[in-house]
């Protein structure tokens, strides 16, 4: 008897980054003109190249994009001679992207890893099917509680990612789309750990566009005596946001 069992996800945690534009507390639908319909939970993690910890995670993770490039270039060797001259080659998403600055144009040192997560769809098959699911991703903190409901999760918060690869019609990892010869590995959001939040109402100095540190006056909260609300001073404002669910049993996360 033929065995219908789906192949198994690899799954894995990150290294420990800094998120970039996280949309986790409420799904993205994306813009007018390019819209999201399903909804998305997406970040993007962002860690220093010459970290042992990215090192190693990208040692991990790139053979298994490099073998579905591969597959990929195969793939494409199979389609019709109309649509390869067409296509030219294939279109590669790499697993990462490396990060410049925006006025001196060199390498900051730092790559970017893009994670996401589709909010709803419909089941295709089974009792259920026709029927509207949704999902959220989990969002726990540095001791492995989940927080329910999630607090605003800004850029600029530092944690980790669990997240598992996309699988294609065979089973294997990565993806090919004939009709546009993009090829890579998608890394789906499972969920995330909060280890250092930036919340409303707590942006870091980055997020205003100061720099790296510089030299000068360093604010020590003990050398300041608490005053009254009329005591004077500044009135300050903030923004807002809100969200929440699940991930995995990993050591790593």
């Amino acid at each position: 008897m033929a065995n219908n069992k789906r192949p198994q996800a690899p799954k894995g945690v990150t290294f420990k980054g800094k998120y970039k534009w996280p949309k986790l507390n409420e799904p993205d639908y994306g813009t007018k003109e390019f819209p999201k319909e399903n909804g998305e939970f997406s970040v993007k993690l962002v860690g220093k190249a010459d970290d042992p910890d990215v090192q190693a995670f990208l040692a991990k993770w790139q053979p298994l994009h490099d073998e579905a490039i591969k597959r990929a270039h195969e793939e494409f060797k199979a389609l019709p001679v109309a649509t390869r001259k067409k296509l030219e080659k294939v279109s590669v998403n790499p697993l990462y992207t490396e990060l410049y600055d925006e006025e001196t144009e060199e390498p900051t040192g730092e790559i970017e890893i893009k994670f996401a997560m589709q909010y709803s769809g419909e089941y295709k098959s089974g009792p259920k099917q026709g029927k509207k699911w949704f999902r959220r991703p989990g969002i726990f903190d540095a001791r492995g509680n989940e927080m329910k409901p999630a607090p605003s999760i800004w850029g600029g918060t530092i944690g980790r990612v669990s997240f598992e690869v996309g699988l294609n019609k065979e089973g294997l990892p990565g993806y090919f789309i004939p009709g546009t010869g993009a090829a890579g590995l998608t890394l789906r959001l499972a969920a995330c750990r909060i280890l250092e939040l930036v919340s409303e109402g707590s942006r870091d100095a980055a997020s205003y566009g100061f720099g790296d540190e510089e030299e000068g006056y360093e604010y020590d909260a003990s050398s300041v005596q608490s005053k009254g609300d009329d005591a004077g001073g500044d009135d300050t404002g903030s923004e807002q946001g809100a969200g929440d669910q699940s991930g995995g049993d990993n050591p790593d996360f």
